[in-house]
């Protein structure tokens, strides 16, 4: 990341972004911090969001969109099911940073796919049509799950060597601001994933000895994984927790 210079306009950004990281978010990231991470960037949009690859699902998703308008969204992973973007997650490029276990470098969408094939839609986005995109991984704290900051141009210039350095100098501040931003709204942690399996089981409605005999375990072993899933997700039944786990749904048995 060497052969360029930082004039005074973009270390004073890089500094106003950093300050804007001591104050913690209601939702994600500080929404200011993502304004000036477009500005700095000159990007369209930006996306700021927590990836489940463990249990498909991006669990939240902050846009500032090119109009400035911001918006938070979330699915659950029963709400997943039906969004196509994770139906060929893992043939595409978005999916680089789970197979190759690389969460330090900053990627852009042409490291992978040639423009032609971007705009013919190998890139597999769904939503408005990006030529453009840079990406920086945060790692996260539980098995499968990362959050992932992305800056998107519908068109234009791809991203210098200079962009990337942006992000890479920021991440660690950003991850700071996340993290201290999830104690304060005090959300439940994500499940381990020996949890998250026997959640599944609950899920299709098998009893803790079924359960049991399937995973080869005692059945007071499973009570006391659920006791342990009941604990971290500050919930007190079986239903309630699959709620949690997998979103509201009549279907569940």
């Amino acid at each position: 990341m060497s052969g360029f210079t930082l004039d005074a306009s973009q270390t004073s950004q890089l500094a106003d972004i950093v300050c804007a990281c001591s104050v913690t978010g209601d939702d994600g990231l500080p929404w200011e911090v993502l304004v000036q991470v477009q500005e700095l960037l000159h990007v369209d949009a930006v996306e700021f969001g927590g990836f489940d690859t463990l249990l498909p699902h991006v669990w939240f998703m902050q846009n500032v969109e090119p109009s400035g308008e911001i918006e938070y969204n979330c699915e659950t992973p029963t709400e997943a099911l039906h969004n196509p973007f994770w139906e060929t997650y893992w043939d595409r490029s978005c999916s680089y940073p789970d197979r190759s276990g690389d969460m330090q470098s900053v990627t852009t969408l042409s490291d992978f796919l040639n423009l032609a094939d971007i705009r013919a839609g190998a890139s597999g986005r769904h939503g408005p049509p990006y030529e453009r995109e840079i990406m920086a991984c945060l790692p996260g704290r539980t098995p499968g799950r990362h959050l992932r900051l992305i800056g998107l141009r519908e068109h234009g210039p791809d991203f210098t060597e200079r962009d990337r350095f942006f992000l890479s100098l920021l991440r660690p501040h950003l991850e700071k601001a996340f993290w201290r931003g999830m104690r304060t709204r005090g959300e439940p942690p994500a499940l381990t994933r020996r949890q998250l399996q026997i959640m599944r089981m609950v899920q299709a409605g098998l009893t803790n000895l079924q359960i049991a005999h399937r995973m080869e375990l005692a059945e007071g072993t499973v009570r006391t994984h659920l006791k342990n899933i009941y604990a971290r997700l500050h919930v007190s039944s079986r239903t309630a927790a699959v709620h949690m786990v997998f979103g509201v749904s009549d279907s569940w048995p």
